[in-house]
């Protein structure tokens, strides 16, 4: 075992380095990647998660075994972390329509989100593909429920049946208590509802008729919308090229900034209140177990933190694109483009470095 480290104080911090065992970073707040060579591309299935090439890893979240699942959305994967080893969950490393029945069996059209809903069950959208599929992740069987295989692109305003529902750019997915699931399309700018009843109605973004709205001044109008979480039963939404984090009013469709001042794209506001300050192009984002809610800047290779006064701050990368600072405090590090991320159970927090091509962790942070 090879164990690096730096001494800060009476403190040794570091991160467990061997590829015989899952990378582990040792410490509070430092940062180590544990999937990914640094090389995008693809080489193998099944080994090592340090050997293992990814191509730009968009997504994330947590099995209900605690085990991190990745998007690796250019090599038309959905893999699992096991220990120390990257195993793929669901795809073939075919770019066409996903396919009812076997997930390992099923081609994937270029996953833009996943998300393990309340039920345990694995929700995936495609973005080329237009469709949104389930993966019983016991049963390893993939089920497409929504979209028409086939068409390029589509839209339907107002309420319509599950069946007759199209789609045109998926790009987000989150899953309320109740079973119904909401999806982003990046395109219409909208955020649509599957409801329990298997009927597809618009929540954000759009008029009363459906129409989504295009006065670039209406507040409650998304634009490029992306990764959503419900947190404490609220729905939110990464409105990216509004360059902001907006809730969402589900009965009225009235959308709340809650962080990032509304089209001012620009990196400003560290220390001061979070619904001022300026973000570009966030993407995914996430809840801890208090409500601390941390964002992938992508747009400003930046982590940053919503603390419970209403402020912001960097909590890892300074806004300069790069690579490196693994086993060092993560606000130092550098980072390329990051797209989601995730926290682990024991409050760890991992995030999607997709320009780097890597997953890395954050042990333990304390902010």
């Amino acid at each position: 075992m090879k164990f690096f480290h730096v001494t800060l104080g009476l403190f040794v911090v570091g991160c467990v380095a061997d590829k015989e065992e899952d990378a582990r970073c040792i410490g509070e707040t430092i940062i180590c990647t544990i999937a990914g060579t640094g090389d995008q591309g693809y080489n193998h299935q099944n080994q090592s998660a340090l050997d293992t090439d990814l191509n730009f890893p968009n997504a994330l979240d947590f099995d209900g075994n605690g085990d991190l699942l990745i998007n690796d959305s250019r090599n038309f994967l959905i893999r699992r972390v096991e220990g120390e080893d990257l195993i793929s969950a669901v795809g073939k490393v075919a770019n066409t329509y996903a396919q009812t029945g076997p997930a390992l069996q099923s081609p994937l059209f270029t996953v833009s989100d996943i998300t393990v809903g309340p039920d345990g069950l694995l929700y995936i959208v495609e973005g080329q593909g237009h469709q949104v599929s389930v993966v019983d992740l016991d049963s390893s069987e993939l089920t497409v429920i929504a979209g028409i295989q086939g068409i390029s692109t589509g839209f339907n305003e107002g309420e319509v049946p599950l069946e007759e529902a199209e789609f045109d750019t998926l790009s987000g997915v989150a899953v309320g208590d109740d079973g119904t699931i909401y999806v982003a399309d990046s395109v219409i700018n909208i955020v649509r509802a599957i409801t329990t009843d298997d009927t597809v109605i618009t929540v954000a973004g759009a008029d009363a008729e459906g129409f989504p709205l295009l006065d670039e001044a209406d507040p409650n109008r998304l634009e490029s919308p992306q990764k959503l979480a419900f947190y404490d039963g609220t729905l939110y939404i990464a409105d990216s090229a509004r360059h902001r984090i907006v809730s969402v009013d589900l009965d009225t469709g009235e959308l709340t900034n809650v962080v990032g001042a509304t089209d001012i794209r620009g990196y400003m506001g560290d220390q001061y209140e979070a619904v001022s300050a300026q973000l570009a192009e966030p993407y995914g984002f996430a809840f801890n177990a208090a409500g601390r809610m941390i964002i992938a800047d992508t747009g400003n290779d930046a982590l940053r933190a919503v603390f419970p006064d209403g402020t912001i701050d960097t909590v890892a990368g300074r806004g300069a694109t790069g690579y490196d600072g693994d086993m060092e405090a993560s606000e130092g590090a550098s980072l390329n483009g990051p797209m989601d991320v995730a926290y682990e159970a024991d409050g760890d927090l991992v995030f999607a470095d997709k320009g780097n091509a890597v997953v890395r962790r954050i042990s333990q942070p304390n902010w």
